[in-house]
């Protein structure tokens, strides 16, 4: 009887290597179609890329209002871990951090202007504010998932 049990030892692990992979859309708690991301294939990205400046274009899945929309933009500085930019109502400064594809953003301030109600503002620092997010980095396209659902989209 335990001359066997080595095998089936070498079995189960064996079978607990074994994980399916989906790339059919799923949905996020809100019911939004999301697309999981392929962590076998993703490619670490290089945090020296993220310096510089990125304009906020969409957050949540939605694209920012008009007024704001020109000037919402994040500035990273990988020299000394800092970020700056605009909320597209008031200044936003911080700090980040980065390990792996993880970037996690805090403390963070920003100016208190009074913002017009459809402000992205808080959702933004919400977004930003909330956990360890994952980024994706492309030539002009910074992208910030919370999961597999893009929370915050950049380009330069």
């Amino acid at each position: 009887m335990f001359r066997f049990a080595p095998y089936v030892v070498l079995t189960a692990l064996a079978l607990t290597g074994c994980t399916a992979k989906t790339t059919e859309p799923v949905a996020d708690a809100s019911g939004r179609p999301t697309t999981p991301v392929a962590a076998a294939t993703a490619v670490m990205p290089d945090a020296a890329a993220l310096t510089g400046e990125w304009h906020i274009r969409t957050l949540n899945g939605a694209e920012l209002p008009a007024e704001a929309a020109s000037t919402a933009a994040l500035s990273f500085d990988t020299t000394t871990n800092k970020v700056s930019g605009s909320t597209g109502c008031n200044r936003l400064m911080g700090t980040y951090t980065t390990s792996g594809a993880g970037i996690t953003f805090g403390p963070l301030a920003t100016t208190r202007m009074a913002c017009p109600p459809n402000s992205p503002e808080a959702g933004l620092m919400t977004a930003l504010g909330s956990k360890t997010l994952t980024y994706q980095l492309s030539t002009d396209m910074l992208t910030l998932l919370d999961g597999t659902t893009a929370v915050v989209t950049l380009s330069r």
